[in-house]
């Protein structure tokens, strides 16, 4: 095996062996500790492991196999063109902005915050710092991760080598890996998060260019910074019926 090989592999084993251990222990660290650099760091900490990641990428894999999709949908027995891709994409669109457009429609007053958001409220952003340590993380993710699990790890699994698993198996296995990197969103979160892996695939399959999947992602995380208040979202630890305290670094 070559160098390339090898570093390829050794980024899967990563993935899928000791990422979710990190992700777990990361996860009880957020929840237990009232100290607000707690969350700037973790978010500094992601931002960190994916540039490199990604650089460890560039360096050994050519960069156009990166962006370009390793296939068609048609390869997967999907007929969609990418004149079809544009509504797709309007829907797509339309349900991440919905949200924030009720939320400011009705205002402060009313409960607006997803259900899903509630349950992640210990790694959300309070406070200024947070707030812009949380957009750096949501840009950086958007780009990084596109490129991890859709650009490179695909095809890397479908092609090989060690093991080749066709364009579907490569497609669902990287599903199912992102999905399990999300732990800290729970069981329901793991699945909702694996199956937004297989839209983003989609649209990289449709489009065959990594950039839409990227714009696409980015959003959808940013836009939790129009939906949670700039007092975060209250933790466990603060007493029900009160508001939140905001923890965020001086």
């Amino acid at each position: 095996m070559t160098p390339s090989i090898i570093l390829q592999i050794v980024l899967v084993a990563f993935l899928v062996v000791v990422f979710p251990f990190w992700d777990r222990s990361e996860t009880r660290r957020l929840k237990t500790s009232a100290d607000p650099r707690v969350r700037v760091k973790s978010y500094q900490k992601t931002i960190a492991w994916q540039i490199a990641a990604t650089a460890v990428l560039v360096a050994i894999v050519p960069v156009r196999s990166l962006l370009h999709a390793p296939g068609t949908p048609r390869e997967l027995g999907i007929n969609l063109s990418g004149r079809e891709t544009i509504p797709i994409l309007a829907a797509m669109l339309a349900g991440a902005l919905i949200p924030v457009l009720v939320a400011r429609i009705k205002g402060p007053k009313v409960p607006a915050t997803p259900k899903q958001l509630e349950a992640i409220a210990f790694i959300l952003p309070r406070g200024r710092t947070e707030r812009a340590w949380f957009a750096a993380m949501a840009m950086t993710v958007g780009v990084c991760e596109e490129i991890i699990f859709r650009g490179w790890l695909i095809r890397f699994l479908a092609e090989g080598p060690p093991v080749a698993l066709g364009l579907a198996g490569g497609v669902i296995a990287a599903a199912v890996i992102f999905g399990i990197d999300h732990g800290y969103q729970g069981l329901v979160g793991i699945v909702a998060t694996g199956v937004l892996a297989l839209v983003f695939t989609a649209l990289f399959l449709i489009t065959g260019t990594l950039w839409i999947p990227m714009l696409v992602h980015a959003l959808i995380d940013l836009r939790v910074l129009l939906l949670v208040p700039r007092t975060g979202l209250p933790a466990p630890a603060d007493p029900p019926g009160e508001p939140p305290h905001d923890r965020s670094p001086a």
